[in-house]
């Protein structure tokens, strides 16, 4: 693994400006950071030791110096070092796909992943009609090398940029599944995003799969809705395992099918203010009996969507513990469209918060050999039949 450079000597370079767009995109940070310090003085002083190392490092070191590892570094490093583990600096083309996905527009391969504790990526979501669902890649996957070079070579958060390109463009990926390496070689594409699949299970019971919270999720999800009903379903099983998220927006539409008007969450500040998140406004709401099946891959939005079915509509929840994400977070562009995602507050719904706990579910069940959601059959998936066990009590006798 390439040796990191450390903050002290990459915040230097901001003071005696070496990269101009560097500075540019710091502007906001080192605003902050000097407010901390709390005097001229004092920050002054740090400058110049860091001034003091870089010119050591420059004058003795056996290597080169690159600006952009160091520019990579001081980002990734700043960002540690403020002790946020949600926060994260994403670099301008990463950020433009990311903008694309939450308007419900894929410009990649057709997955999400996220950093695995070992270095690697770990894909959590693929996407319907994607290349990569056309080539095999399934949730759960580790991504341990792209384009040939091997993850642990690359610096924090170059993984990711090496994901995004051009539409049209080819990204060869090297796959661990289950101690089996695989090859696959992906085509980058423009997709829409079909966030929300809908079938029929045996007794009239319902099943919606929300695989992620996007611009265009509400709509799909009235579709699905209107669906089911028409096609008589009297209870409803929503799935939001392996849901990593997405912007909140997107959750008050499809609440308010279910939630009559109420104050569904809100957000409490470093300052001790709270703010409301969501807020219903419906006059009718779906009355049919409903589950919602959740586990460790539900994450933040999803558990937010969860937890406010079960305080607000009775929803039952089924499955494994989530992931315990309960915090806002704000992103903050910066003028060479790159971006901040920085945590400023925690959600708090009827029941509390659910940060760093996760959501509890009413029926706990594990699925067998740590198997993944979507890769497993129904008669195999002990989350999806404990489900139906317990709503089919509940549906109404025919008359």
């Amino acid at each position: 693994m390439n040796k990191k450079i450390s903050l002290g000597i990459a915040i230097s370079l901001v003071a005696i400006g070496c990269a101009i767009t560097f500075v540019l995109t710091w502007t906001v940070s080192l605003n902050v950071y000097n407010s901390k310090l709390g005097t001229s003085e004092k920050y002054e002083g740090v400058y110049a030791k860091l001034r003091e190392i870089d010119a050591t490092v420059r004058q003795n070191y056996i290597g080169t110096v690159s600006d952009d590892a160091l520019e990579a570094s001081t980002i990734n490093g700043y960002i540690a070092g403020i002790g946020d583990k949600y926060a994260s600096y994403i670099a301008p083309s990463a950020y433009y796909e990311l903008q694309q996905t939450q308007s419900g527009v894929i410009l990649g391969a057709g997955f999400e992943a996220e950093e695995d504790s070992s270095g690697y990526l770990k894909i959590t979501t693929v996407y319907k009609g994607s290349s990569a669902e056309l080539n095999g890649v399934l949730s759960g996957d580790i991504i341990t090398a792209i384009d040939g070079k091997s993850l642990l070579s690359m610096q924090q958060g170059q993984a990711m940029e090496r994901l995004s390109g051009e539409v049209g463009t080819r990204l060869a990926l090297q796959l661990l599944r289950d101690g089996e390496s695989i090859s696959v070689n992906l085509i980058r594409q423009q997709l829409e995003i079909e966030s929300v699949s809908t079938r029929i299970l045996d007794g009239n019971i319902g099943y919606i799969q929300i695989s992620s919270f996007n611009a265009k999720t509400a709509e799909q999800f009235a579709t699905a809705l209107n669906t089911l009903n028409a096609v008589g379903a009297k209870a409803l099983i929503i799935d939001v395992r392996q849901n990593p998220g997405g912007i909140v927006s997107a959750l008050k539409p499809i609440l308010n099918q279910f939630v009559p008007s109420a104050i569904a969450a809100t957000v409490e500040y470093s300052d001790g203010s709270r703010k409301t998140l969501i807020e219903t406004d419906s006059t009718n709401s779906l009355t049919m009996p409903t589950a919602v099946l959740v586990d460790g891959g539900t994450v933040s939005a999803a558990e937010l969507f969860a937890s406010v079915l079960r305080d607000e509509a009775g929803a039952l929840i089924v499955g494994s513990q989530t992931f315990g994400k309960g915090v806002m977070q704000n992103t903050y562009e910066f003028s060479d469209g790159s971006a901040l995602t920085l945590s400023v507050g925690k959600i708090y719904t009827k029941s509390g918060t659910w940060n760093e706990t996760g959501l509890k579910p009413d029926y706990s069940v594990d699925l067998a050999g740590g198997a993944i959601p979507g890769n497993i059959s129904d008669d195999a998936d002990s989350q999806l039949q404990k489900a139906i066990e317990v709503l089919t009590p509940k549906i109404p006798a025919e008359q």
